[in-house]
């Protein structure tokens, strides 16, 4: 693996010292602590990192793969794949500033404290949000990017492919140190808001991580589902061991979508692919997930609005779900196994977990006959069909239905017929998105692609 070191402080903080206010000579708020613990800045860092992939990273997916449509502002033209670089600049300082930054000084001081659970739970939320920043935009400074403390304020881009062992790396280690000793330092405790600090939860997240990212190299890499399929043992076994982030209901609290919908009203709505998909085949999760409307023959409306599912004030965000795992293991026995019969079971159950969880329930008939392969007329089929049932179990779960969309092809979308220009000249769903603009500007000399074509692959995308 890569040696990956992991620094403080992110090149996007340059961007926040020109912005914050000065207290007198010294640029020092008397407000706040001198230092605090390692423990103490998990909460905001969790939260952090479910705001940006809860928000911006869920309506960029959202609005390719038509979960949503934009209709006003800037929704409305990357619902058209013209996405600015600018547009880009705050998902970027969320994660890199606001989510890496903290989580690399949480490693950093329970490492000193010798807090060893607490630096393996860091580990694992810095792999998952590098990850997603690789799957939007390819090269991204890990090794070299957290150092402005040191003076770098001009980071190098790590490669994908690095970026992906460093990844499986991080996982790995975060493992090895949460089945050992805790160390002498303090505990993770209730400041861990995902877990309550409990490891073997945090293992299940690790493993569930490990399937996630080794399910991405299906494309390039021989040994991908064998690999996938080796770290489900010691994964998620139910619903109960979800890795999400639950908002509150106080003022500074809510969730990212919930916020969305009061503050940007109107400017996304549901997209008729997946209105229609959960009317057409009267899926059972449509009521939690669209706005009733009785007025409408379907019973419902495509309007965007808080009280569904995943944009009421305290919805979860979701990093990864025992659901999603479910259908990974239901691709890998189908396309890694040829075991129809196998793959049909973990369908089914990937089906039942995410009704279960929406509506409180199962709906065993239904997830019956969507679990159903055999009679269709080959894998590719197959494989479309759990790609669909995957579509609507993820719907708002961050970054993933593009990913499987530029893996498999599935689900069957049309383009957008406006969705032709100067950066996306096929017209096509993007395969990968622009630098932000604060990159562009302020660290010009490493931005990999200044005017990209959307439409050019990267390393695990490539065939």
């Amino acid at each position: 693996m890569k040696n990956i070191k992991l620094k403080v402080a992110s090149v996007v903080m340059v961007l926040s010292v020109f912005t914050s206010c000065e207290f007198g000579d010294t640029n020092v708020n008397p407000a706040l602590p001198a230092d605090v613990s390692a423990q103490a800045i998990v909460p905001a860092a969790q939260a952090g990192m479910a705001f940006a992939i809860g928000g911006e990273v869920v309506r960029i997916n959202g609005l390719f793969m038509q979960h949503f449509e934009g209709i006003n502002a800037q929704q409305f033209d990357n619902y058209k794949y013209l996405v600015k670089a600018s547009d880009m600049d705050g998902v970027w300082s969320r994660v890199y500033f606001n989510t890496l930054n903290p989580l690399m000084t949480i490693k950093r001081k329970a490492d000193a404290e010798d807090s060893k659970y607490t630096s393996a739970m860091a580990s694992i939320l810095i792999a998952h949000c590098i990850g997603n920043m690789a799957d939007m935009f390819g090269d991204v400074p890990l090794s070299d990017a957290l150092g402005a403390l040191e003076e770098n304020f001009f980071p190098e881009y790590d490669s994908q492919e690095d970026i992906y062992t460093s990844i499986q790396g991080l996982l790995d280690q975060a493992i090895i140190d949460l089945n050992g000793d805790p160390g002498v330092g303090p505990a993770l405790g209730n400041d861990d808001q995902i877990y309550g600090g409990t490891a073997a939860n945090w293992i299940m997240a690790a493993n569930a991580l490990k399937v996630k990212y080794y399910l991405h190299l299906s494309k390039i890499d021989a040994n991908a589902y064998a690999n996938a399929e080796g770290a489900l043992a010691g994964a998620f076994t139910g619903n109960g061991d979800d890795f999400q982030f639950v908002f509150g209901t106080g003022p500074n609290e809510a969730n990212p979508q919930y916020q969305f919908s009061q503050d940007r009203g109107g400017n996304i709505q549901i997209e008729d692919h997946f209105f229609n998909l959960l009317i057409n085949k009267v899926d059972p999760r449509r009521a939690q997930l669209l706005e009733a409307d009785g007025d409408e023959p379907s019973g419902y409306n495509q309007n965007f609005n808080s009280g569904t599912y995943y944009s009421t004030i305290n919805s979860p965000v979701i990093f990864m779900s025992y659901a999603e795992q479910k259908f990974i293991e239901a691709e890998i026995e189908l396309m890694g196994n040829s075991d129809i019969p196998a793959a049909e079971a973990a369908l089914e159950e990937a089906i039942s977990a995410s009704i279960t969880k929406i509506n409180g329930a199962d709906d065993a008939a239904y997830a019956a006959a969507e679990s159903a392969l055999a009679g269709f007329a080959d894998d590719q089929e197959r494989l479309e069909q759990i790609m669909t049932q995957k579509y609507i179990a993820l719907y708002s779960h961050g970054l993933e239905s593009w990913t499987d969309y530029r893996r498999t092809g599935f689900p069957a979308i049309i383009p957008n017929s406006e969705g032709n220009n100067a950066f996306n000249p096929n017209g096509e769903v993007p395969r990968r998105l622009p630098y932000p603009q604060t990159e562009i500007d302020l660290n010009n000399s490493n931005v990999p692609i200044k005017a990209p074509n959307f439409q050019d692959r990267f390393w695990w995308d490539k065939n």
